[in-house]
């Protein structure tokens, strides 16, 4: 094995005025990304918090670059992210989401692969079909090793890809589909929809020669195992997919398949639990039976060890799948490889009162302690247990709301247990020293848009959103780096035909009254327009070995770079139609009145009778034009354009707005400015 190309001790503390003469020094020839970036790149980021970017960075951005690297960009806009799910090591985040607003014309998903040490992308992958589900959990997982990164897309299809390489995914497995079973929480009767297949529930074998995946078989089991082989594809009708058999019981006795699964650690069994928010649902009574169930399975014969009915939410396993916890009220504890039940826990907490439910349970990653989070929103409470004694309680003074992702938490471990961190109201993160007297240690930023937390590798604690990421240091609470994907309030996305390059659908920024284009490509060139550079370049990074983050300005004038200054972006006034004449992602509300205090009568009275953009919270978010009939104290009336929204008799009230005000129409690049309307 080669030695060091530098002393990193040396490195770190060397003053600015030798770190030149340190690194011209050095032995490139022996550089390894895993070993050595990490630290370079930290301490240039000292040199540059003082002196800017100097030469310095540019002369070793030569040399690092020259060991092979992709530019990748952190995306200033994507649509929802819905699955989360941190690298075995830690050190990198999984991301998948929308691309933008499907409801405008941009189709498909994508998966981000982050580096946590940076906040950064250094991968991605797209699918011009959907991609995981905020309806289901675990739709990305890593394997044990880290070197694959399991994905559900195309809504049943299990794909498998290498998280750090360009290309689709190079395994695929459809098993879903013949035995026509929908999600049932979204379908009354799934018998009635045949054949469509489903989001499976799916995992990896510890050893990653295998994948069971959750779903009714031929005969009635409830799951199968495929081998997993780089380059196949399987389906049902392939003999290397090997069946559970039925459960010894009745077939209307029969169990749905389960909605979360996960190999044991040793290989011998699979267990997993089902719930969906109405429970089960019952041949005989043509309803849902109120709750879910939980199971384990031998993997050698496929039967089942256990089938526990009546669980409830909220659910867990312990990580080595040994211990499982369930029910709001009394919190049970089950034995995971029997089923049987172990402890009441609730008759553990002292002074518990009857009527604060539990929402949520989180194991700390060795299983000894379990945090039990209770919403009683006058006074906030976490109970905490270690090897299913009560230790102590936290009395918060906030706690955020519950929410519908499934792939985190309000509450996140430590990797050691001993602190953890929970998401306030506000969205800010308290820290806690956790043992018979807990402690909190500090208060972390406050950042709009969380929902979850994640504690991850070298000390790094992200906060995870729909429209938002953020990483901090746990060790001393700064904010490393945030972003924030939403469009700001009052726009929309810009008209897909408005890029100016086809080939490959460029990023977008906002200038007052259109948008301004931008276009990354893998081998360091950068098209974009003059004046906006600033804000983009903070979002380039070089991937180098496919996993680390080098910022793209250090290399700016070196041959690993190129900077289009193109004027494409640039807009110019079109010709203008009556307002309402285009469609709708030809405007932005201009002025915005967004909701709370901003949407009042006294704002919204001097616009009666014209045509608005409007955020609409009404069956569902969409964005709509539409006259302003009346304003009232209550709420507005409008006749909406589209087919969804309140009839125009209807007062819709304030608290159902996102966001209107006037549409005021976009202006498009120049290059469609005076063109046709079905040019654009």
């Amino acid at each position: 094995m080669p030695g060091p190309f530098i002393d990193l001790h040396a490195l770190n503390h060397s003053s600015d005025e030798a770190l030149e003469s340190l690194l011209k020094q050095a032995d490139f020839s022996h550089f390894e990304a895993h070993r050595d970036l990490p630290p370079l790149r930290a301490r240039l980021r000292r040199l540059q918090r003082r002196r800017g970017v100097t030469d310095l960075h540019r002369w070793v951005s030569e040399r690092v670059l020259d060991t092979g690297a992709r530019l990748v960009e952190t995306p200033h806009s994507s649509g929802d992210q819905s699955s989360f799910a941190l690298s075995p090591s830690g050190r990198h985040l999984a991301v998948a989401s929308l691309r933008v607003d499907a409801w405008f014309g941009f189709f498909g998903g994508d998966v981000r692969i982050w580096e946590l040490a940076t906040g950064r992308v250094v991968a991605s992958h797209g699918f011009d079909k959907g991609v995981a589900s905020r309806r289901v959990s675990s739709c990305l997982q890593w394997s044990p090793s880290g070197q694959w990164l399991g994905v559900v897309f195309n809504d049943v299809v299990i794909g498998a890809l290498r998280p750090f390489s360009a290309g689709p995914p190079s395994f695929k497995v459809d098993v879903t589909r013949r035995w026509g079973s929908p999600d049932p929480r979204y379908v009354k009767r799934p018998e009635d929809v045949k054949n469509l297949g489903h989001l499976p529930a799916w995992c990896w074998s510890p050893d990653e020669t295998r994948l069971f995946v959750s779903t009714p078989g031929p005969d009635g089991g409830l799951g199968c195992i495929v081998p997993f082989r780089e380059g196949a594809s399987l389906n049902e009708d392939c003999t290397d997919v090997r069946w559970c058999p039925p459960p010894p019981v009745p077939p209307r006795d029969r169990p749905n398949p389960d909605t979360w699964v996960r190999w044991s650690r040793d290989g011998s069994r699979v267990h997993g639990y089902r719930f969906t928010p109405g429970g089960d649902w019952d041949e005989e009574t043509f309803d849902y039976a109120g709750t879910g169930g939980a199971s384990s399975t031998d993997v050698a014969s496929g039967t089942s060890q256990f089938q526990l009915g009546g669980v409830k939410p909220p659910i867990a396993f312990s990580p080595d799948g040994a211990r499982l916890v369930h029910d709001d009220q009394r919190l049970e504890l089950i034995d995971g490889h029997t089923g049987e039940h172990l402890a009441t826990l609730v008759e553990r907490i002292p002074g518990k009162q009857p009527h604060v439910g539990i929402s949520e349970v989180v194991w700390s990653s060795d299983g000894r302690r379990l945090a039990v989070l209770m919403d009683d929103y006058v006074h906030p409470t976490v109970c905490i247990f270690e090897d299913e004694a009560f230790l102590c309680r936290l009395k918060l003074s906030a706690l955020a709301h519950p929410s519908d992702q499934t792939d985190t938490h309000r509450w996140a471990w430590s990797p050691d247990g001993t602190v953890a961190a929970c998401l306030t109201t506000d969205g800010g993160v308290e820290l806690w020293a956790i043992g018979r007297k807990p402690r909190r240690l500090r208060r972390l930023t406050a950042i709009k848009g969380l929902q979850g937390l994640l504690w991850g590798g070298d000390d790094t604690l992200v906060g995870i959103g729909p429209y938002a990421l953020a990483f901090w240091s746990a060790s001393n609470g700064e904010l490393r780096t945030q972003a924030s994907f939403d469009l700001e309030a009052g726009r929309l996305p810009p008209p897909a035909s408005w890029c100016p390059w086809p080939e490959k659908p460029g990023q977008f920024l906002p200038t007052e009254r259109g948008w301004a284009f931008t276009h990354v490509r893998s081998d360091g060139t950068v098209s974009c327009p003059p004046g906006l550079l600033e804000k983009l370049e903070r979002r380039l990074m070089f991937a180098v070995d496919g996993q680390y983050a080098w910022p793209w300005s250090w290399a700016l004038g070196t041959r690993h770079t190129r900077l289009e200054d193109s004027a494409r972006g640039h807009a110019v006034k079109p010709p203008t139609p009556p307002p309402g004449e285009l469609p709708t992602n030809h405007y932005q509300a201009q002025p915005v009145f967004t909701r709370g205090p901003d949407l009042c009568r006294d704002n919204l009275t001097p616009y009666i009778g014209q045509v608005m953009l409007v955020r609409l919270g009404y069956h569902g978010l969409v964005t709509d034009l539409a006259t302003l009939l009346e304003v009232t104290g209550k709420g507005v009336r409008l006749r909406i354009q589209g087919r969804i929204g309140p009839g125009p008799e209807e007062v819709l009230p304030y608290s159902s707005i996102g966001w209107m005000g006037p549409a005021v129409q976009l202006e498009a690049p120049e290059s469609l400015a005076g063109a046709p309307e079905d040019s654009r």
